[in-house]
């Protein structure tokens, strides 16, 4: 072996061990597991709202607005679902153009979003307690989402990163619905400040972050690059939100976003 091989051999071994592995024969399992949990979350997150408003104890009458953020982040899920299944039964291509849906979806779901909830504070803050420091919470969700289903869209002819996306879009808006779960528990227990927030508000998420990352980890000795850019992002996110809840210089700026 001459100078310039040994050299390389060493660099060449390192990019073996570095290389992620597209496909494991685990993925199928752990994607229909994800999927699972989220509908888990979900379905006991708008449990509570859903029997209120069907048995008419809803705080107030359901606009336009509001039915189509619901009817949105439904197709998510039952989209999620369905193109979890075709890839399961091997129809990879009805899954691609059946992936298209989320061009007109995504934006949908960020508009009705926002201003569903810039509706629900236009009413709590004329019937105290209002609660307008939470404004920044579904702004950073919605935020999250919009840009990791963006990016997974823009990934779609790479399907490692696509899948891990879709993935971290969906784990935003499912935390949020664990959060709804879980939050009179949590807050009875580590209160509201800066580090109970932190638990009460983004447990569900980091949960279902740290089975991805795990998983990965698991099968693959490293993380996909993906995580590594996003996950710093999104915890970064969640602190400053944290941050600017608690400050007082956020309710003047949230009295003005939801002005009429």
């Amino acid at each position: 072996m001459d100078s310039a091989e040994a050299i390389q051999a060493p660099a060449t071994e390192l990019f073996r061990r570095r290389r992620f592995a597209a496909f494991h024969k685990w993925d199928r399992n752990f994607f229909l597991a994800f999927l699972t949990v989220c509908w888990l979350g979900v379905i006991m997150g708008f449990i509570p709202a859903v029997t209120k408003r069907y048995t008419g104890h809803a705080d107030y009458a359901a606009p336009a607005i509001l039915k189509i953020h619901a009817a949105a982040f439904t197709g998510w899920m039952v989209l999620l679902t369905t193109q979890i299944l075709l890839i399961r039964n091997t129809q990879p291509k009805l899954h691609m153009k059946l992936g298209l849906a989320g061009f007109a979806l995504i934006p949908v779901m960020a508009v009705s979003a926002f201003f569903s909830e810039v509706y629900s504070q236009r009413f709590y803050f004329a019937h105290p307690p209002n609660s307008q420091a939470f404004f920044i919470l579904p702004v950073f969700y919605v935020l999250s989402f919009t840009t990791l289903a963006t990016a997974a869209l823009a990934n779609r002819g790479n399907p490692p990163a696509h899948k891990r996306l879709i993935l971290l879009a969906t784990t935003m808006i499912v935390g949020a619905a664990y959060a709804r779960w879980w939050w009179p528990t949590l807050i009875h227990w580590v209160g509201d400040g800066l580090g109970g927030m932190l638990i009460n508000t983004y447990a569900g998420t980091n949960l279902l972050l740290a089975a991805a990352l795990g998983y990965d980890w698991i099968t693959r000795g490293r993380l996909h690059p993906v995580y590594e850019i996003a996950l710093p992002a999104i915890l970064a996110g969640e602190i400053a939100t944290t941050f600017i809840y608690h400050s007082p210089m956020w309710l003047p700026i949230a009295h003005l976003a939801i002005q009429p």
